[in-house]
């Protein structure tokens, strides 16, 4: 009877030594995730300290992203309250030197409006109703799409009078011609050839354009239209 028992308190050690085990192997794995995880929120958290502008409160980002902040190729964002506008200016619209270089174009601005549903100083950033998100980075600067838009005191561009141009004309021919060469091109080089930019320019015009059609993308899933023409200076 002796040896039943003691095959008994065997199997019984044996058991809780199994559940030990088993125990000790889901804590285990359990401290595992919970390190994974505190070790991502700490590189997210210092990542943003690190590449964006962040703020004690929400009425602080809110006031110092206040006005117009703008891109070297023709795009501005400008922060009314709690309101977004962004436009893509046809460049040949307002740069006398671009539109006798490559040509005046007839295509018209293109202007988006949207509201701000949340101001997120802690991680520097703006959510939208429908856009992208605004991010701020570092030096304060936004950055939607991949572009970066610099604060500015200049206010909005005021479009040229074509008959500046010394040959209006041929120019504006010219700039249809390039349109109807970058719609047909294969590539991006073709492109370039085509329209006379240079490779930097053309990477700009690139980005501006991805940065535009993924804008359109999303107005059109949220069903917004872009802003009508007013004709004042925009």
């Amino acid at each position: 009877m002796s040896v039943n028992q003691d095959r008994r308190d065997a199997m019984h050690w044996a058991e809780e030594w199994r559940i030990k085990q088993r125990n000790k192997k889901i804590l285990l794995i359990v401290v595992a995730i919970l390190a994974i995880a505190l070790l991502a929120f700490i590189i997210n958290y210092v990542s943003i300290k690190v590449s964006r502008t962040t703020y004690a409160s929400e009425e602080e980002m809110r006031t110092a992203l206040q006005g117009r902040y703008a891109t070297d190729y023709a795009e501005d964002i400008v922060i009314e309250g709690d309101t977004v506008t962004l436009t893509y200016y046809n460049q040949s619209h307002y740069d006398l030197e671009y539109a006798e270089k490559y040509g005046y174009s007839d295509y018209e601005d293109s202007s988006y409006e949207d509201e701000i549903v949340k101001w997120d100083y802690r991680s520097g950033e703006i959510e939208l109703k429908w856009m992208d998100s605004i991010t701020i980075d570092k030096d304060g600067n936004l950055v939607y799409y991949h572009q970066q838009y610099k604060k500015t005191n200049e206010p909005k561009p005021t479009p040229l009078d074509p008959s500046l141009l010394s040959k209006y004309k041929e120019g504006y021919e010219d700039g249809l011609k390039a349109g109807e060469a970058s719609e047909d091109a294969e590539s991006s080089d073709d492109a370039a050839s085509g329209s006379g930019l240079t490779d930097e320019e053309q990477k700009a015009q690139d980005a501006v354009q991805e940065s535009q059609d993924e804008t359109q993308a999303a107005a059109e899933d949220a069903g917004v239209e872009p802003l009508p023409e007013t004709g004042d200076d925009v």
